[in-house]
Formats: structure tokens, C-alpha cells, sequence
């Protein structure tokens, strides 16, 4: 347990999950904590620590967004041991699946560093701190898009809204306790029984105030902002800054014969708005022309509004060179077959969206057929599509993923099927070949209890039907429970 020394005495700010579960709660005075649990350990708190352990957590959440805003005042005046950081991730999402898998993942980072999260998406930066702590939706799946889900929110209790104690104490005398309580009254009333607090952060839960947050800008060299004491009204004035502050930073990356793989680039209007463009490159790149042409299609996205009054240009993803001198002059880095490669790979897959992907295949080392198979980069260097001098079995040239499943109609003593059914076709067997046993990788389930992966393992056939068609079809699952299905199509 975490103590904390003020004006009221020393409160409890911080307890493990064998304290919590003893009754024990966040903010109570250290002798009533005593009172319920005598054996209970305490030390004082450590700020210097508590700040060092939290810069480092800070710096870690980099790789989901740069834009990281921690939330000081819930750490400064906090009393349950938590703390709270905001992502910006407009537009970045997709870069792990969308925005469920994303948490996912963030929670799955978060249980491997040992600490318990809370992690939810919304439109604003208050909705997405209340949805952390209120939505009742299972952990992957606090997302709130309002006003889709007003109903949702209007559940939640009116302590999410980020307001005093006292302000909280005389919302629950009145009997409002929800933000569906507070939504409907006149706002006149609220301001004049509650003050304007309440009205303000209602405002910014919904969107209709802004709420500025102070993100940590990290500290690397690769990072140029610029702040106009005219804001920029205008998208031509707007792309002619962002045109010198890219040839600023692309000249900085040349001098360390370094070139940039992902750009974020945002552009924070006079009213807190914030648009961000973010463009990756599939090899380190060090030309403003190829740069800027990416940016352009994306430019006209951008809103000036009122006016931009700052931008910030920033490369979180950085490498190293390597150039081979091919002419004497000064041009042989734009005339490299190898980069003018890589820029029309980047073009190509900038028009075709993240879910596309350009690729090549590669040998994977396993005997599970889907994972035989790697996609590998466009560029660099190639790994090979298959072991040289190694005999590997007979494989379909296509892959049903997933697979398919078939109902077996008959069968033959050996087991092997000789009628079923697949895509509502009756398919008689004239040949069959097998069976092929691939058993699964044991050392991918090592959380199982005794290896029990008996109904994990596949029995593949090679069948020829009645219209000539080789099919790759396995049985799996339990004894006396075969599942059947189709996993390829063999070249006629």
C-alpha cells in the first residue's frame, strides 16, 4: 500500500489487488485502513519514482501515436494508484486492424509491462475518459462514437464528467446522477444552481467545446514545429509551409544519412481543432518531391477554418541509408533504380489504401500449411519462395483460407471418404491419397495442460472427383467427432 501525507493526514493513494480486495479503498485515512487489514504494509510515496516510472510508460505508448497527453491532474490529486494518458490516433487505427484490435493489443502490451489498464476510443478526449471507466462493454470493446451511442453514454454517472467533489455531492443530493439526469434540464438552471463547470464539461464531452491538450512533443531531432503569429487562412499559404518544413527536415535526415519511413504531419487551427496526415514509405526516403507528392492527395482533407496557427512536422520512424555510388556526379542518389523502385511502390500503395498491401511471397520453416507461406517486402532483400534441395510434399497451388467445411456422405474401410458434400455439390471420389498427418506445433501451446492437442491434428487426403478436380481436404477434431473440410485446390 501507497501512502500520502497532506493536510487531512496520511491517506491511502495506492493498493495492490489483495488490499482491494479486502475492502480497502482510495483516499481513506491510513488508521481505518489498519482497522480492517492489521498486517497491512505501507510505504510513502515516491513522486521522483511515480514520475520516472510513468515518462517511461509515456515513451512506450509512442509506437501507437505520437501524440501523447498525459493526464496530470489525475495524478497530482488521484487517490486510487491510477494514472491517464490520451492518444490522438485519428487516422492511425487501421495500422492495427481497427480500432477493436487496437485495444487489444494495447491491453495485451499493458498485462506484459504488469500493469492493469482501461482502454477505450471515443470522439473527444472527455467521452474517452469516461468510457475507460464506465462503459459497461467488455474490455476490447469500449468504443464510443456519439451520437450513435448517446444512449450508452447517458448510463454513465455524472463523476466521469471530471468535476469536484463538492460539485459531485450536490448532483447526488438533487438526484441527479447520470449524464441522462443532466442532459435535459435548461441550461440556464444548471449554470445558475451549479456554477459553469458543469455545463462546460458536459460541452466538451459532446464536442461542442474544445478541449486542449498539452502533448508531450517527443524529444527527437526529427521533429520541426512552427507556430504563425498570422494564422495561415488559406490551403495554398497552409501547403507552403508545410513544403519548407519537410525540405528543412529532409535536409537534417541527408546530413545523418538517415531517410524517414512513416511522416505525421498536423495542422492545429485557432479553435484546438487538430488535423493530422500521416504517410508511410516502404524504404527510408530522403526526397521532399516524393514526399510532397504523397502529402498532396491528402492535403485537400484539411479544414483551415479559422486559420492554422501552428504546424508540426514529425518523423517517428527513422533508418539508416545505404547508397552505392553508380555516377560521379551529385545525381546518382534520384537516378538509383533501387529508390525510383521504392518511390513508385509508394505511390501504388498509397492509391490502393491500407488494406492492400504489395508483396512477396516467402518460404516460412512450418509444416502448417497457412503459415508455410510469409508476405515479405516489394524491396530489399528476398527470401526464398522455397528451400532450395529440400523435398517438401505435394501442395495444392491454392489455398482455401479458411477452410471449408464438407460433409462426408460415405466412406471406405481405410476411412478415406468416397462421397460428400461441399458448396451444396454432391462430389463422388474416384481416387484418394493419404492420409498425410501434420500435427500441430506444440511449442506455440505451451499454456496447455499436458499438450492435449490430439484434436488439433489433421489427417490430409488428395481426391479426384468425377469432373477431374483434385481436392485437398483434411479430417480433424476428436475421435469419433471427425470434422471434415476443404484447405486447397490442386492445378488440373
Amino acid at each position: 500500500m501507497i501512502t500520502r501525507n497532506d493536510h487531512k493526514g496520511v491517506l491511502v493513494c495506492g493498493l495492490n489487488a489483495a488490499a482491494q480486495k479486502a475492502g480497502l479503498q482510495g483516499g481513506m485515512r491510513l488508521s481505518d485502513a489498519r482497522s480492517i487489514l492489521p498486517e497491512l504494509t505501507d510505504s510513502p510515496e515516491d513522486p521522483a519514482l511515480c514520475d520516472g516510472k510513468f515518462a517511461r510508460l509515456v515513451r512506450f505508448m509512442d509506437r501507437y501515436s505520437p501524440w501523447i497527453a498525459p493526464d496530470r491532474e489525475l495524478m497530482v490529486q488521484g487517490l486510487n494508484g491510477d494514472a491517464g494518458m490520451w492518444l490522438e490516433i485519428t487516422g492511425g487505427s487501421h495500422l492495427f486492424g481497427g480500432e477493436s484490435a487496437m485495444i487489444k493489443q494495447i491491453l495485451r502490451d499493458m498485462k506484459a509491462k504488469g500493469h492493469a489498464a482501461r482502454v477505450a476510443i471515443a470522439d473527444t478526449a472527455g467521452a474517452a475518459w469516461a468510457t475507460a471507466r464506465c462503459h459497461p462493454g467488455s474490455s476490447h470493446e469500449r468504443v464510443l462514437s456519439l451520437p450513435r451511442d448517446h444512449a450508452v453514454a447517458a448510463g454513465f454517472p455524472v463523476s466521469c464528467l471530471r468535476l469536484s467533489d463538492d460539485i459531485i455531492a450536490t448532483l447526488s443530493r438533487l438526484g441527479l446522477k447520470q449524464l441522462g439526469d443532466i442532459t435535459p434540464l435548461p441550461r440556464a438552471n444548471i449554470t445558475t444552481r451549479l456554477g459553469p463547470d458543469v455545463l462546460h464539461r458536459l460541452d466538451q464531452f459532446y464536442g461542442r467545446l474544445p478541449e486542449h491538450l498539452n502533448f508531450e512533443l517527443p524529444d527527437a531531432p526529427w521533429l520541426i514545429k512552427q507556430s504563425f503569429g498570422e494564422p495561415l487562412g488559406s490551403a495554398d499559404t497552409l501547403a507552403h509551409a508545410i513544403e519548407s518544413m519537410i525540405a528543412d527536415l529532409c535536409a537534417k535526415l541527408r546530413a545523418e544519412n538517415l531517410g524517414l519511413r512513416r511522416l505525421i504531419v498536423r495542422s492545429i487551427r485557432v479553435d484546438g481543432h487538430a488535423h493530422t496526415i500521416t504517410t508511410t514509405t516502404g524504404t527510408p526516403c530522403q526526397s521532399e518531391s516524393h514526399i510532397l507528392r504523397l502529402l498532396a492527395e491528402k492535403m485537400p482533407g484539411v479544414d483551415t477554418g479559422f486559420g492554422i496557427e501552428q504546424v508540426i512536422v514529425y518523423a517517428p520512424w527513422v533508418e539508416h541509408v545505404a547508397f552505392r555510388q553508380v555516377r560521379l556526379d551529385r545525381q546518382q542518389n534520384d537516378s538509383s533504380d533501387a529508390i525510383a523502385l521504392g518511390e513508385l511502390l509508394d505511390r501504388i500503395t498509397h492509391h490502393l489504401g491500407p488494406k492492400d498491401i504489395l508483396y512477396r511471397p516467402a518460404h516460412h520453416a512450418s509444416y502448417l500449411p497457412e503459415r508455410a507461406a510469409i508476405r515479405q517486402l516489394p524491396t530489399g532483400a528476398a527470401k526464398p519462395v522455397r528451400l532450395p534441395d529440400i523435398p517438401l510434399p505435394k501442395r495444392p497451388i491454392r489455398l482455401i483460407d479458411p477452410p471449408e467445411p464438407v460433409d462426408v456422405m460415405e466412406r471406405s474401410a481405410s476411412g478415406a471418404p468416397t462421397k460428400l458434400r461441399w458448396r451444396k455439390m454432391m462430389i463422388e471420389v474416384l481416387r484418394a491419397d493419404g492420409p498425410e498427418r501434420i500435427c500441430p506445433e506444440w511449442w506455440s501451446h505451451l499454456d496447455r495442460d499436458n499438450y492435449a492437442l490430439s484434436h488439433m491434428t489433421r489427417d490430409y487426403f488428395r481426391i479426384c472427383d468425377q469432373k477431374g478436380r483434385l481436392i485437398w481436404l483434411f479430417r480433424s477434431g476428436h475421435a469419433g467427432q471427425d470434422i471434415w473440410s476443404v484447405h486447397g485446390l490442386f492445378a488440373g
